[in-house]
């Protein structure tokens, strides 16, 4: 379900259909079959981006540099992008997340506080540390000097901007997909229905 139609996959400009193409046949497919939904529409952000190439192919660019191309572990990515979608509220991408949190190692009770708005009971320092930074910039707007420098300390500069931007990048999405009412493909929980 979504307020924003679906680009009919049959009639795409060239411009849409290399977007399509990219997102719906590249490193994203091999981690979620939901990209796609039964009639062959882009589910989720995806959609969006494909009603605006000339925007969504940079949006499509950012989102894949961040999932495949930095040196952030992929757990505590996966951990921060829970932080921003139980914030926002975000049903879709915290279906979209979740599991692959999961996968990665962040353990269920940890995934349930985050859900239900409660402090984690983290065994973990270096997740600690993560959702510290990531809860107080998305909730405050600000990062305090303490968690700043415990962030800086546990990943580094380059590591650190990539952890900024990747809250950044889902903040946005999660806007788009609540603007949108963009909610998770059949299959997936919406903890927000």
């Amino acid at each position: 379900m979504t307020r924003l139609s679906y680009v009919d996959c049959g009639s795409l400009t060239p411009e849409q259909q290399e977007l399509y193409e990219s997102i719906a046949k590249g490193p994203r497919a091999a981690k979620r079959r939901s990209l796609v939904d039964e009639k062959g529409n882009l589910t989720g952000p995806f959609n969006a981006f494909v009603h605006n190439p000339a925007l969504g192919r940079h949006w499509s660019a950012i989102g894949e540099a961040l999932r495949f191309h930095t040196s952030l572990e992929r757990r505590l990515f996966e951990l921060a992008i829970l932080v921003v979608a139980a914030h926002w509220r975000s049903g879709h991408e915290w279906a979209a997340h979740a599991g692959l949190a999961r996968a990665e190692g962040i353990a269920a009770d940890v995934i349930a506080a985050i859900l239900n708005g409660e402090p984690p009971p983290f065994g973990k320092r270096e997740e600690e540390i993560v959702y510290t930074f990531a809860h107080e910039l998305v909730t405050e707007r600000r990062v305090s000097s303490a968690n700043y420098e415990a962030a800086l300390s546990l990943l580094g500069e380059e590591a650190l901007v990539e952890l900024a931007n990747t809250l950044g990048y889902y903040i946005a999405l999660a806007a788009m997909l609540n603007a949108f009412d963009v909610h998770p493909p059949k299959g997936l929980e919406d903890p927000w229905p």
